[in-house]
């Protein structure tokens, strides 16, 4: 893949805290991390390590945790100064969140096409020649991901597609609207294998027609493996060690990471 050495997000000492009753207790403690343009970087590790909330905290999504200390620069705009009516602004044009479970994401009440050109109205002023461009644009995209009859599909309600077409369905509203940033937080964990393929590989096609940075959060370091160019392996609320894919297999450092690779052997 093509890569840029300047990094798109570049994370510095993050410190996040979590109330639990009276008191704060930090979760995340000083994260350094990097995600260079055209990568797909995996943030890998078991469930409790920090994984959702350091996802969350980028898009600045942290309450009822808070930010606490350390920097997020996203294309030279630092994140944790911004207010959160200027976060609205920067969510899903400059950077997104894609989120596990699906279904959370869609309202039953309306169609999935309905849902679509609302995404796309909320982030693009169209007139009405845009607009119907812009709708085309969507069913482009839901055949990117592998939606076949994308019109008739548009006409349908999320109760009337599958998991796996959901997942799918969420990547390219996502990617509609073209994000600097994507971070994709465990969007294969509730899936089956073969829809699991299909997911990945949605996520490549939709980044070769974007060129989208993009954070695949998982806690399976083979999956990661078989997407990343690089992988951060966090435990405990720390980045233990980074690498390329091939330098994590071939010679992890840290124990936990030796752990994981042996798993996936």
């Amino acid at each position: 893949m093509q890569t840029s050495d300047d990094p798109i997000l570049r994370v510095r000492g993050l410190v996040v805290d979590f109330p639990v009753g009276p008191e704060w207790v930090n979760i995340l403690k000083g994260i350094d991390l990097t995600l260079r343009r055209g990568e797909i970087l995996g943030l890998v590790g078991e469930s409790g390590s920090g994984k959702s909330l350091f996802a969350r905290s980028l898009v600045r999504l942290e309450s009822p945790a808070a930010v606490r200390a350390g920097s997020i620069l996203l294309d030279g705009r630092e994140l944790t100064v911004k207010t959160q009516k200027q976060m609205r602004a920067l969510r899903g044009k400059k950077i997104a969140l894609v989120l596990q479970n699906p279904e959370s994401a869609m309202d039953p009440v309306f169609t999935m096409g309905y849902q679509f050109r609302e995404v796309l109205l909320s982030q693009e002023k169209l007139t009405s020649r845009g607009r119907k461009a812009g709708f085309s644009k969507i069913e482009r995209f839901l055949d990117t991901v592998g939606i076949a009859s994308a019109r008739k599909r548009c006409r349908q309600y999320p109760h009337e597609w599958s998991r796996g077409m959901l997942q799918r369905g969420q990547l390219a509203m996502v990617f509609s609207i073209r994000p600097a940033v994507a971070i994709l937080d465990e969007i294969t964990s509730a899936l089956d294998p073969t829809v699991c393929l299909q997911v990945l590989d949605a996520v490549r096609r939709l980044k070769e027609k974007n060129d989208t940075a993009i954070m695949l959060i998982s806690h399976d370091l083979f999956l990661a493996a078989e997407i990343c160019d690089r992988v951060a392996v966090m435990k405990a609320g720390r980045i233990v060690e980074t690498g390329t894919v091939r330098e994590i297999f071939d010679g992890p450092v840290h124990p936990y990471t030796r752990a994981l690779v042996s798993s996936a052997r």
